[in-house]
């Protein structure tokens, strides 16, 4: 028997008697399940509908074929056509609440189709569920339900307006489609980023540019003295000044603005200054005669830099493949030229921007098994509350913000959902108190996400956390432009996760990373695979990346493999790497000292005193729970990157330690590692004004055959030997019974757990 139709189909009676059995039952593996947690996958006790189906008393069903003035008790409608499935999720709403308030369990199920929102579907405290009965908003039998964030455009007609038809080039002639969106009652288009965005048959459409692919560079930025707008960053000297210096315009090369008739719609995409940070700039005016940009305003925080790169986007002109589009904002008319014959409800524009489902206080509340698309917010956000879930859902086709927030609360969570294809951050996790240091327990575990950070790139990670105590575990994250997971904070555990291939178009960035505050300490990394990633530009990527001034971290257990630097540390302390392997890093651990004083005192730009003050970080409970923390700021050493353990790990290929050169191996403990490789210590020169990130100085490089430095290496307890892995060639960074390491104390990586598992929600991994 179908489980969804059991309430329905079982005498009251008969029922209750089932699910006296079914509960002990349940309590039981329950029980059994957080006992396995802890020891095997550390998998939150997650109650599903399958484990509480015989408990739900009343069961209601969403169609789009059904009637709200039906009981929503049937699946289908019966043959008269007289009961069956409410069609709203508002009136569904109405009917759990009615149960809720009368006291009986209740849940929905949603039958397969589409569903548009033009605003969110808000749940709130009167639609909670209890621990025992907690309520589930789910797919039925695992249809596909799409929630959609936008709407279906039509009326798309051939462009024959010979004016515009002659702006583009003989490719494009007689391909063009025009619809008219303000006819259509869409006006609220957004402004880039967050501008609405065409989708065909499902997949996001790109906007017209130029190039079609890759980047252009800045080739000049010329400035004068008496119209700075940015006087640049003082630190970095580029092209013979402060780096970002300008007066409000840069020049191109070539002649192919020329071609273009100009106007307000013109837009440019760029990493300006940095390889770390992308901007949407609006054209002001091009002067083509001198080959001049004009940004409008406001500009780039950072400025603009010759040599950084950019394109152009939303250029009629350069309307020239197939799949792309352009938007004229003032008259509404979206250009396209289709990549396939047009069908009647192929093509859609992303309209939200809330929420499609806000969760508002409540507790005890699954959302499992649907499809969230086409929105220029948010698929679903957890706002406070408690113990609610989204589980098993698929997200994709979200413009520009998080996916999935999880907004304060506790134990909250995202488990085994798939985010792809995403215009900016996956999940968005909040919650506990600093103050305090009061746990939340929220989490995201064993979610697949991918292609994310397609629209906004940097600082758009697959999964951000901030506040104390949440889990981020056992998520599989790969091919996006920026960082895999961004975290801020106290005491969180970031474990078991699968990272690579990421950081296509960014460089100074992590696989897993945090900075800014010294009072974000407690924070356990462990057991990750951080892999085959390669950042753009300067800095690269760091596998784990400690920026100024992480702290008091503890990296244990993980394997990083074929990335630009392994653990990066930007003048913080007490953080511990231990028990980690490194293949092919270069190096596997960078410490470094920040040279800039200031930043450190109050005022500094990033306010590292100020956060300090303001959690009273001399008082209970951070004197007690993180007792050096109060000598941070009294040190005479301000700033220097003191008490970092090294102990443990093992290394093969790149080069295993670089250490600023003011650095001695008094200031950093260095015990008990395996190295396989000559290259073992280099000394990186300070990085003042006129350092050149493409061209590092080193102070000195230490190598295995410097007889005075592998006499120090081997004092301290390491060994240089080969590890003895299993099958490196293969992958398989199991060690042999006879490895050195383990006599160095090295303990098992339990490999097999890294990445997704199986469970209720996700069939294979």
């Amino acid at each position: 028997m179908n489980p969804d139709h059991y309430s329905t189909c079982i005498p009251l009676k008969l029922r209750r008697c089932a699910m006296l059995h079914v509960r002990q039952v349940v309590a039981a593996l329950r029980k059994a399940s957080r006992v396995l947690s802890l020891f095997l996958f550390c998998v939150p006790a997650v109650v599903t509908y399958e484990e509480t189906c015989a408990a739900a008393e009343r069961l209601f069903f969403v169609a789009p074929s059904g009637n709200d003035s039906w009981s929503g008790t049937l699946a289908t409608a019966n043959t008269s056509r007289t009961d069956g499935p409410f069609t709203t999720l508002a009136r569904a709403r109405e009917a759990v609440r009615e149960c809720r308030s009368a006291g009986i369990p209740a849940g929905v199920r949603v039958r397969k189709g589409l569903y548009e929102f033009e605003r969110s579907f808000c749940l709130d405290a009167r639609d909670s569920g209890t621990k025992e009965h907690p309520v589930f908003w789910s797919a039925y039998d695992n249809e596909e339900v799409r929630c959609v964030g936008g709407r279906t455009v039509t009326g798309f007609k051939k462009l024959t307006d010979p004016a515009l038809v002659q702006r583009l080039a003989a490719e494009a002639s007689g391909n063009v489609l025009v619809a008219d969106l303000r006819a259509q009652g869409i006006s609220d288009v957004g402004v880039i980023p967050r501008r609405l965005n065409l989708y065909f048959k499902g997949a996001r459409m790109p906007v017209a540019r130029y190039p079609n692919s890759g980047w252009l560079q800045i080739a000049e930025v010329p400035f004068d003295e008496s119209s700075i707008l940015n006087p640049g960053d003082k630190k970095v000297i580029k092209s013979g000044h402060p780096a970002g210096r300008h007066s409000g315009r840069f020049r191109y090369d070539g002649d192919r603005p020329s071609t273009w008739k100009p106007g307000p719609d013109i837009w440019m995409h760029g990493y300006w200054v940095w390889d770390w940070r992308d901007e949407y700039q609006r054209v002001a005016r091009i002067d083509t005669s001198a080959r001049m940009v004009y940004p409008a305003e406001p500009h780039h925080h950072y400025g603009y830099e010759q040599g950084q790169r950019y394109y152009f986007l939303n250029v009629f002109e350069e309307l020239d493949s197939p799949g792309e589009w352009v938007l004229d904002e003032t008259s509404g008319l979206l250009y396209f030229w289709s990549p396939a014959p047009m069908a009647d409800g192929d093509a859609s524009v992303s309209l939200l921007t809330e929420p499609m489902v806000l969760l508002d206080g409540t507790s005890h509340i699954t959302i499992s098994g649907f499809t969230f698309e086409g929105s220029r917010a948010s698929a679903v956000k957890i706002r406070g509350g408690s113990d609610n879930l989204v589980a098993g859902c698929v997200i994709r086709n979200i413009d520009n913000d998080t996916s999935i927030i999880i907004d304060g609360g506790e134990r909250n969570g995202v488990l085994s959902c798939d985010i792809y294809d995403v215009g900016s951050t996956g999940i968005r996790i909040t919650g506990g108190d600093r103050r305090t240091l009061t746990p939340a327990g929220n989490f995201a575990v064993n979610n697949h996400i991918t292609r994310y950070g397609r629209i906004v790139q940097s600082f758009n990670g697959a999964i951000f956390v901030q506040g104390v105590g949440n889990r981020i575990a056992h998520n599989k994250i790969h091919d996006a432009p920026f960082s895999g997971i961004q975290y801020y904070g106290n005491d969180h555990v970031i474990e078991f996760n699968d990272i690579f291939d990421i950081a296509h178009e960014s460089g100074d960035v992590g696989g897993i990373n945090t900075g800014a505050d010294y009072a974000d300490q407690g924070t356990v990394i462990r057991y990750n695979y951080i892999h085959d990633s390669h950042g753009r530009g300067e800095g690269g990527i760091r596998a784990i990346y400690l920026d100024l001034p992480g702290s008091n971290t503890t990296i244990f257990g993980n394997v990083i493999v074929n990335v630009d630097i392994g653990v990066f540390f930007n003048s913080g302390r007490d953080n511990i790497v231990a028990n980690n392997i490194f293949v092919n890093c270069h190096p596997s651990v960078n410490i470094y000292i920040w040279p800039h004083m200031f930043y450190f005192l109050p005022g500094g730009p990033w306010k590292i005193y100020e956060k300090l003050q303001d959690i009273r970080f001399k008082e209970p409970p951070y004197s007690e729970r993180y007792p050096k923390l109060p000598a941070y700021l009294d040190s005479a050493d301000l700033g220097m990157p003191y008490g970092h353990s090294v102990v443990n790990n093992i290394r093969t290929g790149g080069t295993w330690l670089d250490l600023s050169e003011e650095l001695d191996f008094a200031h950093v403990k260095v015990e008990r590692n395996l190295v396989a490789d000559s290259m073992l210590y280099v000394k990186t020169r300070k990085w003042t004004p006129d350092y050149d990130p493409y061209h590092i100085g080193y102070a000195g490089a230490f190598r295995s055959g410097d007889s005075t430095m592998r006499a120090t290496f081997v004092a301290m307890g390491n060994v240089i030997a080969d590890p003895g892995f299993v099958d490196i060639a293969l992958r398989d960074f199991r060690l042999k019974e006879d490895s050195p390491a383990w006599k160095l104390g090295f303990q098992r990586i339990p490999l097999e757990e890294i990445g997704l598992f199986v469970d209720a929600y996700r069939k294979t991994r």
